[in-house]
């Protein structure tokens, strides 16, 4: 292709982006969504502006070790640890029941178990750049449920990996290594007890010299994302998590600030790019051909994903109001599954047509899913009325409480000021 078309076919895209981003934001809908819809408009399917679909692939999955190290950066170990009975038996006990129900599905449907499986490890999965956009603009991230969504999610990330050594047994790709399974266990556990080690030590500081400059910065701040999500790669382990540990340790310092304000332009192009790509993978004629019965899927996807998370939320103790909240942000089926759909193509768990079944309604999964929380939330309206109340208050309480102790101080300071002069 000619540099003018390279350059005109660019255009169009950074375009269409923008306005479907302007035209959804007004609507507090995620950008992520204008992105695959341009993806969808620009790729194969559509006017065939971008074809190289490895490529843009390839650049989205860095906006993936993008996304998670961000996420790594606003992640409190305190708040995690605390966490962890809803986040690991809520994650283990939500992908058990998806099974439980898709091998059900498939069983009354015809299919093999192994699709049925697949299934469930597919519906499983959320999506971490959605949920953590609609937190964001609802500034929710420190609400208690959207701290249980921020935890389900960050296990179902490492889950990843277990889940495509089950596929690769089941699709007869050769009995599972146990030297390799070894190295994935004790690598990860020995990379997460360092993390940890790292985080109870905050005091710790980059050297001087390579913070002088802002080239110095996007570079140091590139070479600790993309270092610790090949050291994890490496240990055949999800790329993305070690890019989460990463940003998690930075945290812990005061190293994080400077490193997301130099990278956050970076990060959001590349996220873009990942979701783009997603939209490009959507065949139009395939979703046109089946559009009622995809849709059909779509809303049991929301219905199963929500109604297994809430129920599970209100079994750990939850109330039903933030178990339903929690279930509706973690109803869609998120980016990793588009990497378990691909897989389950390669080992023949899918045939060409349920697999551009899989990618369309997860596609329209994403898209759709911040109207279905909008949906939850005017279900619920009154009872997200009193915890905004609750939390306002408790935030009243809070500045009252700083002011008190602003004063008390300042009682202090002059009490020895007199005290000085006196001497």
């Amino acid at each position: 292709m000619e540099m003018n078309a390279v350059l005109l076919a660019l255009v169009a895209v950074i375009g269409c982006a923008l306005m479907f981003a302007f035209a959804l934001r007004s609507l507090r809908i995620p950008a992520a969504v204008a992105y695959i819809v341009t993806g969808i408009i620009a790729g194969p399917s559509g006017f065939g502006l971008i074809t190289d679909r490895e490529l843009l692939t390839h650049m989205g999955e860095l906006g993936v070790i993008m996304l998670l190290f961000f996420v790594g950066m606003e992640v409190s170990l305190p708040r995690l640890i605390a966490g962890w009975r809803i986040a690991v038996l809520g994650t283990a006990a939500q992908i058990m029941l998806s099974v439980g129900v898709c091998i059900a599905g498939a069983w009354l449907l015809g299919w093999s178990w192994k699709a049925g499986l697949l299934f469930g490890f597919l519906i499983s999965m959320s999506s971490t750049a959605v949920v953590l956009t609609l937190l964001k603009d609802a500034d929710e991230m420190d609400m208690p449920f959207g701290q249980n969504a921020l935890g389900i999610l960050l296990v179902q990330d490492m889950a990843i990996v277990p889940m495509m050594i089950v596929l690769g047994v089941i699709g007869g790709e050769g009995a599972v290594d146990p030297k390799k399974i070894a190295i994935q266990v004790i690598g990860g556990a020995l990379l997460v007890i360092v993390a940890v080690w790292l985080m109870k030590r905050p005091n710790w500081r980059f050297p001087a010299v390579l913070q002088q400059s802002l080239d110095k910065k996007i570079m140091l701040g590139l070479l600790l994302c993309f270092s610790a999500a090949a050291l994890t790669a490496e240990l055949g382990l999800s790329a993305p998590f070690g890019a989460f540990l990463a940003g998690m340790i930075l945290h812990a310092s005061d190293q994080s600030e400077w490193v997301e304000e130099h990278l956050r332009s970076l990060y959001v192009v590349f996220v873009a790019i990942f979701f783009m790509s997603v939209g490009m993978l959507v065949s139009l004629d395939f979703v046109y051909a089946h559009l009622g019965f995809l849709l059909l899927m779509t809303l049991v996807v929301f219905i199963v994903n929500s109604g297994i998370n809430a129920v599970i939320l209100r079994l750990l103790g939850e109330t039903w109001a933030m178990a339903m909240l929690t279930g509706g942000l973690l109803s869609q089926i998120g980016e990793f599954s588009f990497l378990l759909a691909s897989m389950g193509l390669g080992l023949g768990l899918l045939n060409a047509e349920s697999y551009q079944m899989a990618m369309a309604v997860i596609a329209l999964s994403l898209m759709l899913s911040p109207l279905w929380m909008l949906a939850v939330r005017l279900m619920l309206h009154e009872e997200t009325q009193v915890m905004e109340d609750e939390g306002e208050e408790e935030a009243m309480r809070d500045m009252m409480l700083q002011a008190q102790l602003e004063r008390a101080q300042e009682r202090e300071r002059i009490k020895t000021g007199e005290k000085a002069r006196h001497a």
